[in-house]
């Protein structure tokens, strides 16, 4: 089955290890201005669309036999962050029998899940009903359900959020406005 859906594991860009990157060792290369700062001349966006179509190959990669292939599609963002985080947003194609199949042998695994981020409580209100049993009839028609299902086996098998990846630096994305401040070594 196929449903467009958030990406599970993904906890977002504001406040985490991907919006706050390390320069170090930049300044042996650039020389910025007083005032100015690497962050300045970083296409954002172009960066964020590489880690979220990295992040939705780890994810595919990660839930082997549940999930046959994530497209990636975009990254949202709320338009305040005080109650929520970006999100990606990807089209999953999933196997339906093999996850039900897993949420019926861990079932009190799953139970435990559904209360702790479905039951409302001072500072938040759940839109979805707080029991299992219920999630387990329709969730793979309902968009949130299907990627919070996901989410569900990613965090009881252990899975992890990555913490960088290899071939993703964000040197990669400067604009071409930092040019003129580049230290040319032959020059000096």
């Amino acid at each position: 089955m196929k449903t467009s859906t958030y990406l599970p594991l993904f906890s977002g860009f504001y406040g985490s290890i991907w919006s706050e990157q390390d320069f170090c060792g930049e300044e042996d290369y650039y020389k910025i201005p007083e005032g100015m700062y690497f962050d300045d001349f970083v296409d954002w966006q172009s960066y964020y669309n590489a880690i979220a179509e990295k992040y939705c190959e780890y994810v595919e990669e990660s839930l082997g036999d549940f999930v046959n292939e994530i497209k990636y599609e975009k990254v949202g963002s709320p338009r305040y962050y005080n109650c929520s985080n970006d999100w990606i947003e990807c089209e999953i194609d999933f196997n339906r029998e093999l996850i039900e199949l897993y949420i019926l042998d861990n079932f009190n695994e799953f139970e435990k899940y559904i209360q702790e981020n479905y039951t409302s409580r001072d500072g938040f209100h759940s839109f979805y009903e707080n029991d299992a049993r219920q999630w387990t009839e329709g969730w793979e028609s309902d968009q949130h359900k299907v990627g919070s299902v996901l989410n569900f086996i990613c965090k009881n098998e252990g899975i992890e959020e990555p913490y960088y990846f290899d071939d993703l630096h964000i040197s990669m994305y400067y604009t071409e406005d930092i040019l003129p401040y580049y230290i040319n070594d032959d020059c000096e």
